[in-house]
């Protein structure tokens, strides 16, 4: 059985017989040397293919002339549950992407679709096999949550540097929305713990009456309604790791116990005698200030210094903006399947939007948005009509505050970019873009014609051809 190669250029096997479609893939999927990419036409030669060597992701064409393409992605979930599975294929079927996503594929995409969709596909694919049995490079992590920036590397250099030592406690740090959560199970997959459990708690969210026995576990009888024994969280964490996410909540009379714990104490359940000691690695995560908590009495300053053993601050989506196009195709390509709506990406114009808009909900924000948007373009093109109308207007505003252009842009290109911002302020709509404009509606058709956009809406249709064209 083979597993994930960690190598510098992910090996991608393409299943698929159309020799044509093949070819024209294969390079988008190699990009310039990026992944290695060996291609099998037939089901036969996939599975010697898996036999003799080992493979990152596969890319699977559904329609096959000697195979049932969701028997053949079965059979490779079960008998190589180290590879991804991307579904490229013909079938635009809601029901056989839901049916694909259970047998086991990471994505489902359907032909035709753009290529940095087709790769940001293949890379999630590569990510989350590597997760499923993680191993470190010598190097360090060399594919994780999607992202390349300087900052986002330097902090996937951290995570790998926080799992190749399994038992030092870790705070995870970061606004809401970033993926603390997301960050410490990946340092819990890429450990030597990875086989144990991974247990996660937000300690905001425990009743302040009974967070210790939540924690510790209690004995029967230990309080009103204990009638039965009950493991806290530390020991059905045991072997593997325990997150204790909104770390600065937990009340003061519990920080010491967990300090005690950290220093490989034993302790006791709620209303027991028999000392307990259990094997945990601990990851703490917190969106607010420790120092400012401990400054106002309500955390210790011992457990603070004790929990900064490695610190883990996660960057804001604001200062990773060169990601913010990669997570958005990631997340297109994921939700589009599982809303059973398949969308080709995004225009331009959307993307500039996304890409002037400072997500004070970071990454969650940037999800949820894109979902929204997803559902109401009901596939095809993501258009910058369907993304929030707060997001259009800072985008708008900081275009507005753009340094002026070059004195070598020409007239045209002016003019073009002019009546294309206010076709979007307009959402769209040629009527209203005409009147701001003080054009007819036939010359506003004419221009967007010239520009490749289409223009939508019923009053384009019935247009006076005997207008003006000024």
């Amino acid at each position: 059985m083979h597993g994930a190669v960690e190598s510098a250029a992910p090996r991608v096997l393409l299943i698929e017989d159309d020799l044509d479609v093949a070819e024209a893939v294969t390079p988008i999927l190699a990009e310039g040397g990026r992944r290695q990419i060996e291609h099998a036409p037939t089901a036969r030669v996939a599975r010697e293919a898996l036999a003799l060597r080992a493979f990152d992701a596969v890319v699977l064409d559904l329609s096959l002339p000697d195979a049932d393409g969701f028997g053949l992605l079965e059979e490779i979930a079960a008998e190589f549950p180290g590879v991804g599975i991307l579904c490229f294929t013909g079938r635009d079927d809601a029901s056989a992407a839901v049916r694909a996503l259970r047998a086991g594929a990471t994505d489902y995409i359907t032909k035709p679709a753009p290529a940095v969709m087709l790769r940001q596909a293949v890379d999630g694919a590569v990510t989350r096999a590597r997760l499923r049995q993680p191993r470190l490079a010598a190097g360090g992590v060399q594919t994780l949550p999607i992202g390349s920036s300087p900052p986002w590397r330097q902090t996937m250099d951290l995570i790998a540097a926080a799992a190749r030592s399994p038992k030092t406690t870790v705070l995870i740090t970061g606004e809401p929305g970033v993926g603390k959560e997301e960050a410490a199970a990946l340092v819990h997959r890429l450990s030597a713990r990875r086989d144990g459990p991974f247990v996660a708690v937000n300690a905001a969210c425990l009743s302040p009456s009974m967070i210790e026995s939540e924690l510790f576990g209690h004995e029967v009888g230990a309080f009103t309604g204990a009638h039965r024994q009950h493991r806290g969280f530390f020991e059905q964490a045991s072997g593997g790791t325990l997150l204790l996410d909104e770390i600065g909540e937990l009340p003061l009379e519990l920080q010491a116990k967990l300090l005690r714990v950290l220093e490989r104490h034993p302790f006791r359940r709620v209303g027991g005698e028999k000392p307990i000691a259990v094997d945990v690695r601990l990851l703490c995560a917190t969106n607010r200030s420790l120092d400012e908590r401990v400054r106002a009495g309500a955390f210790r300053a011992d457990l603070l210094e004790r929990l900064r053993v490695f610190e883990l601050r996660l960057p804001p989506l604001r200062e990773r903006p060169g990601d913010v196009a990669r997570l958005a195709h990631h997340f297109i390509a994921r939700l589009g399947p599982e809303l059973g709506i398949p969308v080709e990406g995004f225009s331009p114009l959307a993307l500039e939007a996304l890409a002037g808009y400072a997500f004070p909900g970071n990454v969650r924000e940037l999800r949820n948005i894109t979902e929204r948007a997803i559902v109401l373009s009901g596939g095809g093109i993501i258009e910058r009509r369907h993304l929030p109308a707060e997001l259009r207007a800072k985008a708008a505003a900081s275009v507005d505050a753009a340094p002026a252009r070059s004195e070598a842009a020409s007239l045209e290109e002016v003019v073009r970019e002019h009546i294309l911002r206010v076709y979007e302020g307009a959402d769209q709509n040629v009527t209203r873009t005409a009147q701001v404009l003080g054009m007819s509606r036939l010359a506003v058709r004419k221009r967007l014609q010239s520009y490749g956009v289409r223009a939508r809406g019923v009053e384009d249709i019935a247009v006076d051809r005997n207008e003006d064209d000024r």
